[in-house]
């Protein structure tokens, strides 16, 4: 027996049929509109990246810590300070020329009569002259320090104490704008321009000096200079004293 199907029976098939479409092309609908919204959302980022692409490549810059200053001074004179030195030697190959130093001074034992870094100072009114405040001396001209230190070692920090370098190897054109003798022994990296740590007055620093300076001077063919105030100079390259 054939069974057919009656009118009402066709229509609910139809109805059901017409809601699936419905819900079919819904969902069409919403997934085409959230595709639009995240194609929208990436040619908004693409945009601002092709616009400012430096925001997004580069590093941020470095900040320096305004706790770390670049200048100090002490007791009335102006130096550059060992985080300014750490600047310096990032520029070019200094840092190596300075690490070598270092090595030729602990061979001859004198690397920890001051801080290495301070002999590099030039002076210190780098600022008025327009001259770097650190240079690094030729390699041929290391050894003539050697003595220098030496002294420094023995003789001037057991009986004054520890010094400050203010004044090292300096090149030509700043002792030309500095005003240094032509024959100046910061020339031939074998002076030091220094003061005490320790509070002195003038009146007792001068005759511990020349204390020093009588008694090894001539041995050591040490130069003492006693400048204004606690300011003095010491170096091994020639006998004098003023």
């Amino acid at each position: 027996m054939d069974i057919k199907e009656s009118a009402d029976h066709e229509f609910i098939d139809i109805h059901i049929e017409r809601r699936r479409v419905i819900w079919i092309v819904a969902g069409v609908l919403i997934a085409s509109l959230i595709l639009v919204v995240l194609t929208v959302e990436k040619a908004r980022e693409l945009a601002e990246r092709i616009v400012s692409p430096v925001a997004h490549i580069e590093p941020e810059p470095q900040i320096v810590d305004p706790d770390v200053p670049m200048i100090f001074r002490i007791k009335g004179y102006t130096a550059a300070s060992g985080a300014a030195f750490e600047r310096f030697l990032e520029e070019g190959d200094n840092r190596a020329r300075f690490e070598k130093l270092e090595r030729f001074l602990t061979l001859n034992d004198v690397n920890e009569v001051v801080p290495p870094y301070e002999l590099m100072r030039q002076g210190t009114d780098w600022q008025k002259i327009g001259e770097p405040p650190f240079a690094i001396p030729p390699e041929d001209a290391w050894e003539t320090m050697v003595d220098t230190l030496r002294v420094m070692k023995d003789y001037i920090i057991p009986s004054i104490g520890p010094v400050v370098v203010l004044s090292g190897w300096r090149t030509p054109s700043y002792n030309a704008k500095a005003g240094g003798a032509r024959t100046s022994k910061h020339l031939h990296f074998c002076g030091l321009d220094m003061i005490p740590e320790d509070d002195y007055t003038r009146r007792q620093l001068v005759p511990k000096l020349r204390r020093i300076h009588k008694k090894v001077g001539r041995k050591w063919n040490m130069g003492l200079g006693i400048y204004s105030g606690i300011r003095f100079h010491v170096d091994t390259c020639g006998y004098r004293r003023w």
